[in-house]
């Protein structure tokens, strides 16, 4: 062996050698270099041993050898011109660190992390926007399917009420209730006079048969005027006819609603009718007719009957007559 052999040889073990002793001066495994070079432990065994043949190549042999003497504090540019003329590699700053290395992974690795945060971030907003429409959505189905048109509906009290137009048992109900409660006041009025009548009677029967005569003639004066406001009723409905009105007669073959308006706006009626019903007004055309329960209703205007059949939807009809 010459002896430029022997000084190289023992050139290359001295690396191997420094920096195993080093490491274990420090205490440290050779898994614990291992991982603060990012290597393999068998990469830093063949380091320790002088085998580089086993590792990628000089330049990245170099790095490791730069790497490993940084690590333990040792002088890095000392030991790698040792590691050149040892194995005759003089390509200096031909290549970078392996801490350098391992920042550049690091800095891919913080990226794709990024990547998928931002990716994680598109997806859930677009689950917040479907989520979101779909209620919307559903939301207005719900609303307009609440929305019914209302109509003011004048109770027997005098009082206006606000009626949806599906709103039909409830009112005729509230009618009903007033209509017994003004049918028994109305009884108890007639028992009342009944009961005074018969006592009048009683005591002119007693009085005499002078007495009887003005009774009968009192209740015959009492019963002529009973005629008087038909005929007057007749005559006004004439008059405003004379004056340009048109007459709208409604039969009612079952419960329903309606509001009749003039083309004055003036309210003709606005209110609830029972099966069997009749309402007769007059004003002014065209006239405007908003009914509920179309079918059930049967309409003269003029005395000629209306065939609103196409104006007819859901059971809701709104006819405008004499236009």
């Amino acid at each position: 062996m010459s002896d430029t052999s022997v000084v190289t040889d023992q050139l290359t073990v001295t690396v191997g050698d420094t920096l195993r002793k080093a490491r274990m001066e420090q205490g440290w495994s050779v898994s614990q270099v291992a991982d603060k070079l990012h290597l393999t432990a068998q990469a830093v065994e063949s380091i320790e041993n002088n085998q580089f043949e086993r590792l990628p190549g000089i330049t990245f042999a170099r790095g490791y050898v730069r790497s490993y003497a940084r690590i333990l504090e040792l002088d890095a540019d000392q030991l790698v011109k040792v590691f050149d003329d040892s194995v005759g590699s003089h390509a200096e700053g031909s290549v970078q660190s392996i801490d350098r290395v391992g920042e550049a992974r690091r800095v891919s690795r913080g990226m794709l992390q990024f990547s998928l945060f931002v990716l994680l971030l598109i997806i859930i907003g677009l689950a917040y926007y479907v989520w979101h429409s779909f209620n919307a959505e559903q939301t207005t189905e719900v609303t307009d399917s609440a929305l019914y048109e209302r109509v003011e509906v004048e109770r027997a009290d005098g009082s206006v009420h606000i009626q949806t137009l599906d709103e039909v048992e409830e009112p005729v109900t509230l009618l009903e209730a007033v209509a017994v409660a003004e049918e028994n006041q109305s009884t108890d009025d007639q028992s009342t006079v009944e009961s005074e009548q018969a006592a009048t009677e009683a005591e002119h029967a007693a009085a005499g048969e002078q007495t009887a005569l003005p009774l009968e003639a009192e209740a015959i004066a009492s019963e002529e005027p009973a005629a008087e406001p038909s005929v007057a009723a007749d005559e006004q409905e004439a008059a405003a006819l004379d004056a340009g009105h048109s007459a709208l007669q409604v039969d009612f073959n079952a419960d329903s609603w309606l509001s009749v308006v003039d083309a004055g706006g003036v309210r003709l009626y606005s209110g609830t009718k029972r099966a069997g019903e009749q309402l007769k007004v007059s004003g002014k055309p065209p006239i405007n007719v908003h009914l509920g329960n179309a079918a059930g209703v049967r309409i003269l205007y003029n005395g000629e009957p209306v065939d609103f059949s196409s104006t007819v939807s859901g059971g809701v009809a709104r006819i405008k007559l004499g236009q």
